[in-house]
C-alpha cells in the first residue's frame, strides 16, 4: 500500500541471545545485548552492530549473519560453494585463523565466536570511520594517500602473519563445509577463452594462438604454484572493505570470499587498479610504484626481504591476470550500443566508468605488465595493441578513466 511503513529487518532474538553468550565467554564476564544498529541487510550477509550493557568490557560488537532461506532458517548443509553457508564458513575460518595465530593479526577484526546452527559469527566492531573508498572519492589528496599507505600496510600485515602457515587455515576451512574451487574457478586461460569471441567481433584478425597462449600458460604456472608466496588473502580487496580508525590506521574486513593464494594478487590491485571493485579510477603517475615499494619495505621490516627479479616477475604475472580477467568481464557489454553509458551511484556520489573506458584501461594495464616482463610481450603486440586500435576504430573517441577525485581536485 502506498505510503505504508515497512519495518526494517532486525537480528532474530535467538541470535542476539546466543551472541551475548559467546561474547560473555570471550570477555569472561556476563554481557547482555541491549540494542542493535543494522549496518547492511541486503548485501551478501546481514550485518548488525550489537550494543552491550554498561557492565561489559566491550561497548559493542558486530554480528554477521548468513541470509536465511524461504523458511527463514539457515541451511548449514548448503553445498553451493558461493551460497550463504560457504560465505559464512569463509568469514568464520579466515577470522578465527587470523585471531588464533601465535601473534594474532590485528589488521582484521578479532573473532569472538560463531554458531554454525544459527549461521552467524561475532566479530570486533571496527567503528564508523571512513573507508579508503570514501577517501579516494573525497577532496583531500593527503588523506587519500594516507589511506592507500594504510591499505598497503594492512595487506602486508596479513601476508607476513600467514606466509608458511596456510595449511592451518586450509585444515580449519575444510572442517566447516563446502569450499570454492581453486582461484574460484578463474585462470588466465579461462580469461582468454572468454575474450576470444568478443575480440573476434571487435576485430576478426586478432590471433590469440602461439606465443599468446604461451604467455597465458606462463601466468597460470605462477599463480598455480605460488611457493613461498602463498599467504592468506581476503580476496575482495575493494577500497570499501575497510575502516580507517581515529588514529589513522586502516583495518580490513569482509572475508566472505577469502582463500590462501599468491600474496601478490592482492598487491597487484595497485597496478591493475582495483580490478574486482566498483570504485575504479586511475592513480597519479608513479603512485602505484611508491605503494609497491612500501609493501616491499614492510615485508623487509618483517624479516622477508625479496629479490627484485623474483618479486617483480610474480607481480607482473598477477597484474596481467587481473587485467585479462577484468577485460573479459567488460568487453561484451562494451560492444553494445550502451557501452559508453556511465551510471551514477547516489550513495557514494560516484559516476561509474563506462564499459568501454574500463576495458581500454585494462588493456593499457595489460600492456604495461607486458612491457615489464619479456614472457608477456605477446600480450601487448598481439592482444592489447590490436584490440585498442580496433576499439578506437569502432568507438571513435573514448575519454580515459579520470583520476580518483581526491587526486583530481574533487568530483569527477
Amino acid at each position: 500500500m502506498t505510503g505504508e511503513h515497512v519495518a526494517r529487518p532486525t537480528l532474530p532474538e535467538k541470535v542476539c541471545t546466543r551472541a551475548a553468550e559467546l561474547l560473555s565467554r570471550h570477555v569472561g564476564k556476563t554481557a547482555a545485548v541491549v540494542g542493535q544498529q543494522i549496518l547492511n541487510h541486503d548485501g551478501h550477509a546481514f550485518v548488525a552492530r550489537v550494543l552491550l550493557d554498561d557492565g561489559s568490557p566491550l561497548a559493542s560488537a558486530v554480528v554477521k549473519m548468513a541470509h536465511r532461506g524461504d523458511n527463514d532458517e539457515f541451511d548449514k548443509d548448503d553445498a553451493d560453494p558461493y551460497g550463504p553457508a560457504a560465505r559464512l564458513w569463509n568469514e568464520w575460518a579466515g577470522l578465527e585463523f587470523l585471531s588464533s595465530l601465535p601473534t594474532p593479526c590485528t589488521a582484521v577484526p578479532a573473532f569472538y565466536g560463531g554458531d554454525a546452527a544459527l549461521g552467524f559469527v561475532v566479530i570486533e566492531d571496527l567503528g564508523a570511520g571512513p573507508s579508503l573508498a570514501n577517501l579516494l572519492l573525497g577532496t583531500s589528496a593527503e588523506q587519500a594517500r594516507a589511506g592507500l599507505d594504510g591499505y598497503v600496510d594492512a595487506l602486508a600485515e596479513v601476508h607476513l602473519a600467514t606466509f608458511g602457515r596456510t595449511e592451518a587455515y586450509d585444515d580449519l576451512r575444510a572442517r566447516l563445509g563446502t569450499t570454492a574451487p581453486a582461484h574460484h574457478g578463474f585462470s588466465a586461460a579461462k580469461c582468454l577463452g572468454d575474450l576470444t569471441t568478443p575480440l573476434g567481433t571487435l576485430d576478426p584478425t586478432i590471433d590469440l594462438d602461439g606465443d599468446v597462449a604461451a604467455a597465458i600458460a606462463w601466468i597460470d604456472a605462477i599463480l598455480d604454484d605460488p611457493g613461498p608466496w602463498r599467504a592468506f588473502s581476503l580476496n575482495d580487496c575493494c577500497p570499501d572493505n575497510n575502516r580507517v580508525d581515529e588514529h589513522g590506521r586502516l583495518r580490513l574486513f569482509d572475508v566472505e570470499f577469502a582463500d590462501a593464494r599468491h600474496a601478490l594478487l592482492d598487491v597487484a590491485y595497485l597496478r591493475t587498479t582495483m580490478p574486482t571493485c566498483w570504485c575504479v579510477r586511475r592513480l597519479l603517475p608513479d603512485l602505484a610504484e611508491d605503494l609497491v615499494q612500501r609493501y616491499r619495505d614492510r615485508l623487509a621490516a618483517g624479516g622477508r626481504a625479496t629479490s627484485d627479479a623474483d618479486f617483480h616477475t610474480a607481480l607482473n604475472a598477477c597484474a596481467a591476470f587481473w587485467a585479462l580477467l577484468n577485460a573479459s568481464w567488460h568487453l561484451e557489454a562494451a560492444l553494445e550500443p550502451t557501452g559508453a553509458d556511465r551510471s551514477h551511484w547516489d550513495a557514494y556520489d560516484f559516476t561509474f566508468g563506462s564499459r568501454r573506458q574500463i576495458f581500454l584501461q585494462r588493456l593499457a594495464e595489460l600492456a604495461d605488465a607486458a612491457d615489464r616482463q619479456p614472457e608477456l610481450a605477446a600480450l601487448r603486440s598481439r592482444l592489447a595493441d590490436p584490440a585498442r586500435a580496433a576499439a578506437r576504430r569502432a568507438w571513435q573517441v573514448v575519454d580515459p578513466l579520470p583520476l580518483y577525485p581526491a587526486f583530481a581536485g574533487g568530483k569527477t
